[in-house]
């Protein structure tokens, strides 16, 4: 139990969106859609999973949660209209209807900061975090975003009751904050600029679980199941630290003895250096690598096992 009069810390997320599958197919369409298992939403759980084309090339990394009206997927905001038109080809006869929740905005709630740099706003809390879903008939839905971060996404009123925030700005540095902070707890993303460069398990998203390898099939199925089953996972997530200067570009490439190794997933400037996930060779893992502007990229320690030479 959480003490109602604490102090708890929230902060906008405008660089994150909603999508809304609504309709009682809801959960079986996404079923055939994505690499988790979507029977197991019923029991309140927030789901990572991926949307792959049919090469297994994943399009968006989306964390699910169902509700008695909906399924939510949370997301990066550029990829929303993207997303969306790709799951709508697939609707056909399904009784689902795929929107952008554009009436959602998204905020993160928490009991102390996750970011030590951060000067989140703070508020004496009138409820504890454990009653943020229950808001009466207000949509408010909240997501285990993953590194103990809880994410609330609701209608702006609904929103500003429960957090104190104003809605008409956003802190300037939340947003490479927030992506820091996922470098740090290993959970890669894909942005509209990376979307269908990888395979779920070049995100390491097998580690994660991420993926289902016991349900049915979905798009993309063949490839990820080939790949788990037969060994061919060649290149993974790894984390890497540069030097500071400009943050580096998603699918920007890491060389090492001129050779181009690694490709990057994403980076965020944190203090003094740049953060980042890449996606490289595992015969380069533990290899310090260099940037296409000349800075060295450090490997760091993943805060999970990956395998082979650990």
């Amino acid at each position: 139990m959480h003490d109602s009069t604490q102090s708890i810390h929230a902060a906008l997320l405008p660089f994150l969106g909603v999508l809304r599958l609504y309709g009682q197919d809801a959960a079986r369409f996404l079923q055939g859609q994505v690499t988790h298992d979507t029977q197991l939403l019923a029991d309140g759980r927030t789901l990572l999973a991926a949307c792959n084309t049919p090469q297994g090339r994943v399009i968006a990394l989306l964390r699910l949660k169902q509700t008695e009206d909906a399924v939510y997927a949370l997301l990066p905001a550029d990829l929303l209209e993207h997303v969306a038109s790709r799951l709508r080809r697939f609707v056909l006869r399904a009784k689902v209807d795929v929107q952008i929740a554009a009436d959602l905005q998204v905020a993160w709630v928490g009991g102390h900061p996750f970011s030590e740099t951060l000067a989140v706003e703070s508020y004496d809390a009138t409820r504890t975090l454990s009653a943020i879903p229950q808001a009466g008939a207000t949509e408010v839905v909240s997501f285990d975003y993953g590194s103990g971060r809880q994410v609330v996404a609701a209608p702006g009123a609904a929103l500003r009751a429960i957090t104190g925030l104003s809605l008409s700005r956003s802190l300037p540095r939340i947003e490479e904050e927030w992506w820091a902070a996922d470098i740090a707890a290993g959970l890669p993303q894909v942005f509209r600029a990376s979307s269908e460069q990888f395979v779920p398990q070049m995100l390491n998203l097998d580690l994660l679980d991420g993926i289902s390898f016991t349900k049915g099939c979905y798009t993309g199925q063949e490839i990820v199941a080939r790949t788990q089953h037969l060994g061919r996972i060649k290149r993974r997530t790894f984390r890497y630290r540069v030097a500071a200067g400009a943050p580096l570009a998603p699918l920007a490439g890491l060389h090492l003895e001129g050779s181009k190794v690694a490709e990057v997933v994403m980076s965020a400037p944190r203090g003094d250096t740049v953060e980042l996930l890449a996606v490289a060779a595992l015969d380069a893992r533990d290899r310090t690598l260099v940037t296409e502007d000349g800075r060295e990229a450090v490997p760091v320690a993943m805060p999970y096992r990956i395998g082979g030479n650990d």
